[in-house]
């Protein structure tokens, strides 16, 4: 935690925490007092300014929780502070509006300026090599990505094979079922014939000797010879 001797913030706690575009790895407790030179900061808007050694700007709110004598704030360090290596110049700021103003549009009523000495980005291990313009990190999520999308259309033509397939299966499947209703037809019509053949054909016992004197034999009869 970073606290506030008046408005002065050490920051060497903190002076080579950072590294290059890392965002939202690490959260800034400050504490500063509630009260300065008569004024109650309860009511101010905290906000974080970084500046980058080319002069780059940015700024985050700060999260604000207040006590009885102390104001302690939270800074979640964000990728635009990290975007640059080398040198950071932090800059925070307290100020307050009047009653009924507007922040968008009206000035405010106090300002105040804690005093940061700068802290270091830590540059990449590769940040003397460039891919692409851009850094070694980016392009691993890129490839992350890319093998991802990659992953998703193998998936995917795998699934539309499986439908296919499934699709050939249910012709054959339902040309199979044709046949065999087919084949149940056919047996059932031999049946019926059979059946239409023992109703037409009369069964008789009779001798030998009265079969051999048969002339000639009825065709529509089945003769049995029995014994004598």
């Amino acid at each position: 935690m970073l606290k506030a001797v008046g408005k002065y913030i050490d920051t060497l706690p903190i002076g080579q925490l950072i590294s290059q575009e890392e965002m939202g790895a690490d959260t800034v407790l400050i504490e500063v007092d509630r009260f300065y030179n008569g004024r109650d900061l309860k009511d101010f808007t905290f906000l974080m300014r970084g500046v980058t050694k080319s002069g780059g700007e940015t700024e985050a709110l700060l999260e604000k929780e207040v006590q009885d004598q102390v104001i302690r704030l939270r800074w979640t360090v964000g990728g635009d502070f990290t975007k640059e290596k080398g040198e950071l110049q932090l800059d925070m700021v307290a100020c307050s509006y009047a009653e009924g103003s507007d922040p968008e549009t009206d000035a405010p009523e106090c300002i105040l300026r804690y005093q940061m000495p700068p802290v270091q980005v830590r540059g990449l291990p590769d940040d003397e090599e460039i891919l692409d313009t851009k850094s070694y990190t980016i392009f691993l999520l890129q490839v992350r990505e890319t093998a991802e999308q990659a992953i998703t259309q193998v998936n995917q033509l795998i699934e539309n094979f499986k439908t296919e397939v499934l699709k050939g299966y249910d012709v054959r499947i339902s040309t199979l079922d044709a046949k065999i209703e087919d084949l149940r037809s056919s047996m059932l019509s031999i049946r019926n014939s059979v059946e239409e053949l023992k109703a037409q054909t009369k069964l008789l016992a009779v001798t030998r000797a009265e079969y051999e004197a048969l002339d000639p034999p009825d065709a529509d009869t089945v003769y049995v010879i029995k014994d004598e």
